[in-house]
Formats: C-alpha cells, structure tokens, sequence
C-alpha cells in the first residue's frame, strides 16, 4: 500500500506543480490562436492551480484506508480530466496541433485508465492497486501510445516543454 500512496503522491507532485511552476492560483489560459511561445508558457501553466481545486496533492499516511485512496485517485482523475479540457482549449500553430491533440488524448486516457486501481481499491484490494500503479502497469497501451506519440511530435518540432516527458505519467 506504501507504494500506492507513493505512486498517486508522485503523479500528484508532477501536477501540482503545474509543469514546474508551483501555483496555487489557477491560471487563466489564452484564447484564440497562438503562437510557439505563447502557446509553450500557456501549455506550462495549464495545470497550476488544479491541485488545490480537486484536492490533490496532500499526502495520504501509508496505512490509508481503500475507501480513502479511493477518493484520492477519484480527485486526481477530476484533475487529470480538468486539465485535459485546459490543454484542449488552447489553440497552438497549425504545427503542433496533432502532437496536442495526441496528448490530450492521453492525458484524458489515463484518467480511465486510472479507474483500474478504483476496481481494486473496491475491493480492498490495496496490494494489488499498489501492484498496479508501482508497476506501471495502470498506463493502458493507448495511453502510452498516445504520449509517445505526443512527445515524440513536441521534440521534433523543437518545443521546449518542462516535464514533457514526465506528466502526468513518465514513457519512453
């Protein structure tokens, strides 16, 4: 179960920070069409500011309740999805527009995919929740697919995104 809190407070911690800048305030996103820049800073403050909203991000002690967890991964999801809705209003260059689209899809895809560990927190089943997350095996292939995919498309467009590679789940 140590792992399972350690896991969620990991995911939590990257998001929190909102793509390292730490914000409590949630951040108004520009509208309309961007440019590389702008759309770079937009995409690095898309976050800040959820965590506090949906709760996350505060530390669960070790031996926490499933019920408890459970809440705790039923908020990150409302993030998860919070914050893909934030990605999907921004409007970036024509360029980057597949690699965000591709994102969002996988942003949006592991807060489903994250509905796995619910099922087992259901049934008390800390360990295998803990199993599930700590293994990396909650990250569904489409969800790694479409990050990869996403990231791959961001790096070779030159976009300098902090924690790319890392939110909100780390892929090759």
């Amino acid at each position: 179960m140590r792992r399972l809190v350690l896991v969620l407070g990991l995911v939590a911690v990257l998001l929190a920070a909102g793509c390292s800048r730490p914000q409590t305030k949630l951040q108004e996103l520009p509208t309309g069409p961007l440019t590389k820049d702008e759309y770079v800073h937009a995409f690095e403050v898309s976050a800040a500011g959820l965590a506090p909203k949906y709760g996350v991000g505060k530390d669960l002690p070790p031996d926490a309740p499933a019920k408890e967890q459970d809440a705790h991964v039923v908020a990150l999801q409302r993030l998860l999805r919070a914050w893909a809705d934030r990605l999907a209003g921004l409007q970036p260059p024509a360029d980057a527009a597949r690699a965000q689209a591709r994102y969002v899809a996988g942003v949006r895809s592991f807060a489903t995919d994250l509905d796995r560990a619910r099922a087992l927190l259901a049934r008390d089943d800390t360990k295998g929740a803990a199993a599930l997350l700590s293994s990396g095996r909650i990250v569904s292939p489409a969800t790694r697919a479409h990050l990869v995919a996403a990231r791959r498309a961001f790096h070779r467009l030159d976009y300098d995104l902090q924690d790319l590679d890392s939110a909100p789940v780390k892929t090759p």
